[in-house]
């Protein structure tokens, strides 16, 4: 089981006992990782949305939360991650809870724009191959979210990868940031 911890804010410290094994070796956002995420977008998000496109453990939603963020969504495609964060969500006394959704990414986004839900943030960690190519799939996400219109303006899309996967430098309206590496992990920002 991997140790995932809350990293900073009101749930600092908070286990959440993912055990990946348990959820078909599903690869899990690294302690580094994440607090580079937030070092990215800023360390504390009141009154920010923040949408997690494709949960898992739910770890990077659930620092964004501890960290003031509001609305949150957590959005788990897979029925037993997605039970894994219901349960765990059920065992903490939270004044703000997140919106949980077990969809697939496009009726997620479709279900937010009927709620009129935004984000300033959408963090994207789908299952990805691990080749050096164009990834395909990055493309595709970002075109939904930007024909969806939940992305506020001068909002931020965070994309979790492969280092290797080549990301287009403009997706519709959305421009390649930066990118930065973390061993075999980069995070990429568009806007």
């Amino acid at each position: 089981m991997s140790r995932i911890r809350i990293i900073a804010g009101g749930l600092k410290g908070r286990v959440i006992p993912f055990s990946n094994k348990k959820f078909d070796d599903a690869d899990i956002t690294p302690q580094k990782v994440k607090g580079a995420v937030f070092s990215m977008i800023g360390e504390w998000l009141e009154g920010k949305g923040f949408l997690d496109l494709y949960a898992g453990s739910g770890q990077i939603g659930l620092e964004a939360l501890s960290r003031g963020a509001d609305p949150v969504v957590l959005n788990e495609p897979d029925a037993r991650r997605f039970h894994f964060i219901t349960s765990y969500l059920d065992g903490l006394d939270l004044a703000t809870r997140p919106l949980l959704l077990n969809l697939t990414d496009q009726k997620a986004l479709d279900h937010l724009k009927s709620l009129d839900i935004t984000a300033h943030y959408i963090f994207l960690d789908p299952p990805y191959n691990k080749i050096k190519n164009v990834v395909v799939q990055h493309w595709g996400i970002i075109q939904k979210i930007s024909d969806s219109g939940i992305l506020r303006r001068n909002g931020k899309i965070i994309i979790q990868h492969f280092s290797a996967n080549i990301l287009d430098e403009k997706i519709g309206p959305y421009h390649l940031r930066s990118t930065k590496k973390y061993g075999r992990t980069s995070l990429s920002v568009y806007s």
